[in-house]
Parts: C-alpha cells; structure tokens; sequence
C-alpha cells in the first residue's frame, strides 16, 4: 500500500488515541510490528503558535517512520500553518482529525463537530494539501449521529480536494466509544473513492483484524484500545494477514521487557512528575492477566521512581 509517495508494508497500523500514542509507546507499538503509526491528537491553534506542549507531543524520529502526526482544527490557514510546523518535525505524513468526540472540541465545532460539515472539511484539507508536500490524510466516523452518515461524501470530497487517504473509524460521533461499530460504513467508503481506506473499530484481537479487512475490504486496519496492554497485537495480527506463522501469545518475561521499556521511555520523555501521574494506568493496562493485579495495582499507586517501579516488576512478573 501507498500514501502518496509513502510506503507502507503491511496492513496493519495503530490508530491515534489521545493520552496513549505518544512517541514512548508509538515506539513499542512499530518494534511489535505496527507499520505505521500515528500520533495522539494536537491542538493545530497550539501547533501553529509552536506552543511548547504541543511541539513536544509531535516529537518523532527516523526510528518510527513512516509516522504520522495527527492535528485538528476548524480555521484552514491555521491547519496549514500548522500542518508546515508538523511537517517540519519529520513526521511522513499529516493527519486531520474530524472525527474526535470530546465535547470541548464538539463545542468549538472542530474534531467530531465537523462530520455534520463536509464542504467544511473538504476546505480544509484543500488548505493542507496546498501548504505541505508530505502527503495529507484524514481521519473521519461514520457520521455525526445514527441518522445522518456522511462518511462517503466527505471521503470523496476529500479525495477531490487531494487528501492521500481516509481512515474511518465505524461509529458515529454520538456514539463515542459506546455500542457495536459497523464495519459497513468502511466497506461503503472503500466503494466510493479510489484513495487507500484505512478502518478502526471493535478490533481487540488479531482474528479481528483479519476479519476486519475481510468484511471491510479495506487496505488497512488502524488498531487503538485493542493494543492497550497488549502491543503484540501488531505482529501477531501481521503474521495471520500475510500468511507467516502463528505467533505465540507473550511470555511474562517479555511482558515485563515491555512495559519497563515503556515505562523508562515515558520517564525520560514527560520528566519524573508527570511520568508517575501516568505510571499506574500505563503499567495497569500490562499487569491485567497477573493472578494478584488487585495487589499491584494497590502497589503501583505509591510508586515515585523508575527504579522502585522495576523492584515491583522483579516482583509481580515472575
């Protein structure tokens, strides 16, 4: 599959999740077989102004790409000012985000609020693709509520306005995280626009994945809250989709491997103090299967350091 002028190896790739796919766990997510990643979601106001929080959430490196860099927004010149800043960074490619549910960008009527505009969208991404030369994709829901599906105009007016690729996530805005998702939607999308179609919803487990692309005929699936906790998803969804040999569930060795890399790259990312206010929902999401979680989860809240954090490691995963 391309992106534009971006390769991609397989079809499996991790979706953007807010609070989740910042660079220490994007890095874990692509060395466990994802094949493209993307970033959490950036205010494009901040990123245009280069506010120092933001230009720190859209750090990358060589060692993710190809990655993509999520921002989202209502003011085409600020998404293009902005897309620039992110192109800058490094990141392969830029995505827009109209499809995010959280009520204060609902109410500035950007993310989510846009599915009900879709002459709206098509003007800004008409905007980034004039401003950048790394290719500008999308990211978009079935539509604002279970009435009204707009997902197929947008993706081809997008398309028309030279967006690379669409990314479709099969719930509406309304239904946030809540219900089933329905994977037709992608598999409409897919129909209507000539442009790879990337899908997400309701994956949590590499046979998912699988049927996913099946059902959907979709190039790619974008996995979020199904790799929480368990990133070898990626390789393992990857072997089944292109016929490698089945890859065996993680150890409690590697497991612990895993989440002390993630945990020390978030350390040295964020700084000792907001790293231990993530630590116990990070390390919880890994600790789940162990037969004594109630204790480590208990444990984990007191935790101050990386090196008492590997102690309680040594500890739980034996």
């Amino acid at each position: 599959m391309r992106i534009g002028s971006v390769a991609i190896a397989h079809p499996i790739t991790l979706a953007p999740m807010e609070e989740h796919t910042n660079y220490p766990f994007r890095l874990v997510c692509k060395q466990l077989g994802a094949s493209l990643v993307c970033g959490e979601r950036v205010d494009a106001c901040d990123v245009a102004k280069r506010d120092r929080r933001a230009i720190k959430l859209l750090h990358t490196s060589p060692t993710e790409r190809p990655a993509v860099g999520q921002i989202s927004g209502n003011d085409p010149q600020v998404m293009a000012d902005a897309a620039k800043v992110v192109a800058e960074q490094g990141f392969s490619i830029v995505d827009l985000n109209f499809e995010c549910p959280i009520r204060r960008l609902i109410g500035r009527g950007e993310g989510g609020a846009l599915m009900a505009d879709p002459s709206a969208i098509a003007r800004l991404v008409e905007a980034v693709v004039r401003a950048v030369d790394i290719p500008v994709t999308i990211k978009i829901r079935s539509g604002p509520d279970a009435e009204r599906e707009t997902a197929v105009e947008i993706a081809m007016l997008a398309e028309q306005a030279g967006a690379a690729m669409v990314d479709v996530h099969a719930r509406s805005v309304a239904q946030s995280y809540v219900g089933g998702p329905d994977w037709t939607v992608v598999a409409r999308v897919k129909q209507a626009v000539q442009i790879p179609v990337l899908g997400s919803g309701g994956v949590r487990d590499a046979a998912d994945a699988v049927r996913f692309l099946k059902e959907t005929g979709a190039d790619g699936v974008a996995i979020g809250r199904g790799c929480l906790g368990n990133p070898w998803i990626f390789q393992q969804a990857r072997a089944l989709v292109t016929g490698g040999a089945i890859v065996a569930p993680p150890s409690i060795s590697e497991k612990a491997r895993v989440v002390l890399q993630l945990v020390e790259g978030e350390f040295d990312f964020y700084g000792n103090h907001l790293a231990v206010k993530r630590l116990p929902r990070v390390a919880c999401y890994f600790a789940k299967s162990l037969p004594n979680f109630a204790e480590f989860r208990d444990e984990v809240q007191g935790i101050k350091s990386v090196t008492e954090f590997k102690r309680l490691v040594r500890e739980f995963f034996r």
